[in-house]
């Protein structure tokens, strides 16, 4: 950068901006210093393109001074600084040819004033960062790799791909999708919103790494090409729905038979994600039966529920387990096989006899009625469905071999239900119980509201078994998410004195693939031998 200074009516500093001046400036050149008397100015011209932008500082040694843009008549345009006595930084960008910086002495002495310019940016050069991949292998495909190369080995190897980090116990996963058109967002994947994932450059590449601990499990899936359209956030995050569908190169459906890709969703397990105890078996194991039935209450409506019963099933057994299950129908499907897991536990001696009720939702908005620490639900159950099951399962369990089990709004419950009724239910598995939900009108004061229940009053004598997924965190600022409250919880009634709390976390979100290994996990820990 040139620097030429004269003395003039003004003093007038001419500093060159030209073009390749996007370093850093730390020599001479970059400043100078003049005296000004009280009261009078100093104009430092600044040669620079409009639009360049500009960062520097004034250095006044204890004395006011302000700063002003002018343009090159010296008319006032902008600023910067007021009443500087110090180092003072400003930034600006240029606006036209000219454009002077003018220094006013607004002290009663003179002094020295020294204007540095730290840093020029021409227009052309403002490009932002250069882009920085966390994949390797995307870094070397951005530099000119084959993409249909690259395609290829991810056919045969399969998705997502996997790379090792700097880090221990890391690995950088990366999702991938070929040719959509507008847009792709990934569904599930280890954060705790669905993302948008970047285009490789104008490729038929859509990519998203994560850096994340080597026991992970989640399911996931793409929505390409989501429809936004003038409506409100939750109608244009809910359009991921249309188009959501499974991994056409991943290795691991979830379901073994779906009509069509839009009805899959796909696996992706690290390398040392924990095994699921029942999910895998050696040799061949007898099944249990399930039976259709219905649970009646002049309080409630009738309500659904399937019967589990083990091989070789003794209603005599002292040791007989009954387990009450919420959200029934989801818990005996592919994603979170619960009878087959109890088949194998079973089998495999690692658990006593264990009887199911898997309890039937209705519906959405039935489910959010009942399973919010709905005291009539609660009573219900207790009172009028526990006898109709025992009854049909000709069982009479004690407190202690009773456990109840849900995850999210059946967490909830779960938590709520041996918080209401510890002289029935003895025990319960809490999975991603929705602790952060609380009832209209309550005033916790940053406590979580069964948090507050169980500070308030603790049944001492129950057994409570807890999970959560470390991406199950809040997506929006000032929520409260089910990790932190589900902790807060575990704290609460490791305090209160509880008979036996256990918490665990899982590399998940809110997933029945982390759920079903969670359940079988926590009947071991209550009941196993």
């Amino acid at each position: 950068m040139a620097l030429k200074y004269f003395q003039a009516a003004l003093p007038v500093l001419f500093l060159s901006a030209g073009i390749g001046m996007c370093e850093d400036l730390g020599s001479d050149l970059s400043q100078e210093t003049t005296w000004i008397a009280p009261g009078e100015t100093a104009s430092f011209e600044m040669d620079a393109t409009p639009g360049t932008y500009v960062r520097g500082r004034l250095h006044s040694l204890g004395h006011p001074f302000d700063l002003s843009l002018t343009d090159k008549t010296g008319m006032h345009v902008r600023r910067l600084l007021d009443d500087n006595t110090g180092a003072g930084q400003f930034h600006v960008v240029i606006g036209e040819q000219g454009q002077q910086f003018r220094a006013l002495n607004d002290g009663d002495v003179g002094a020295e004033v020294t204007l540095e310019i730290e840093r020029i940016v021409p227009p052309d050069e403002q490009i932002g960062n250069a882009k920085s991949y966390l994949s390797p292998i995307i870094a070397a495909l951005s530099d000119g790799g084959d993409t249909a190369e690259f395609w290829a080995a991810r056919a045969v190897q399969g998705t997502p791909m996997v790379e090792p980090s700097t880090r221990d116990g890391q690995i950088i996963t990366t999702f991938l999708w070929r040719g959509a058109e507008k847009n792709v967002r990934l569904w599930g994947g280890p954060a705790a919103d669905h993302m948008w994932m970047d285009r490789l450059g104008d490729t038929d590449v859509w990519y998203i790494s994560f850096e994340m601990p080597d026991s992970g499990r989640l399911s996931y899936g793409f929505s390409p090409d989501v429809p936004q359209f003038d409506g409100s956030m939750r109608e244009n995050r809910v359009a991921l729905l249309a188009t959501l569908q499974a991994d056409p190169l991943n290795k691991t459906p979830i379901y073994s038979e779906a009509p069509d890709q839009w009805a899959q969703r796909s696996l992706f397990e690290a390398p040392n994600a924990p095994v699921q105890p029942g999910m895998d078996g050696q040799g061949d194991f007898a099944e249990g039966t399930i039976e259709p039935g219905l649970l009646r209450s002049d309080a409630f409506s009738d309500r659904r529920v399937d019967y589990y019963r083990p091989a070789d099933f003794d209603a005599n057994d002292p040791n007989t387990v009954l387990l009450v299950m919420f959200d029934g129908p989801a818990y005996q499907t592919e994603r979170a096989p619960i009878p087959q897991i109890l088949d194998r536990l079973i089998a495999d001696s690692r658990l006593p006899q264990v009887a199911v009720a898997f309890i039937d939702p209705v519906d959405g908005d039935q489910r959010g009625v009942d399973l919010t620490c709905n005291p009539e639900f609660l009573d219900v159950l207790a009172n009028d469905w526990l006898p109709q099951v025992e009854s049909t399962l000709k069982i009479a369990p004690t407190a202690a071999q009773r456990v109840v089990s849900g995850s999210s709004y059946g967490g909830l419950a779960s938590a709520c239900l041996v918080h209401r009724h510890p002289e029935t239910f003895g025990n319960a598995v809490v999975l991603s119980g929705s602790f952060w939900w609380a009832p209209q009108g309550y005033e916790g004061q940053g406590t979580p509201y069964v948090s507050a229940l169980w500070m308030d009053n603790a049944p001492k004598d129950v057994r409570i078994w807890m999970s959560a997924g470390i991406y199950e965190i809040s997506r929006l600022p000032g929520s409260v998410s089910i990790f932190e409250t589900t902790r807060h919880l575990r704290d609460v009634l490791t305090l209160q004195g509880i008979k036996d709390v256990t918490y665990r976390e899982f590399v998940g979100g809110h997933d029945y693939l982390v759920w079903r290994g969670a359940l079988a996990e926590g009947l071991l820990h209550l009941f196993g031998d």
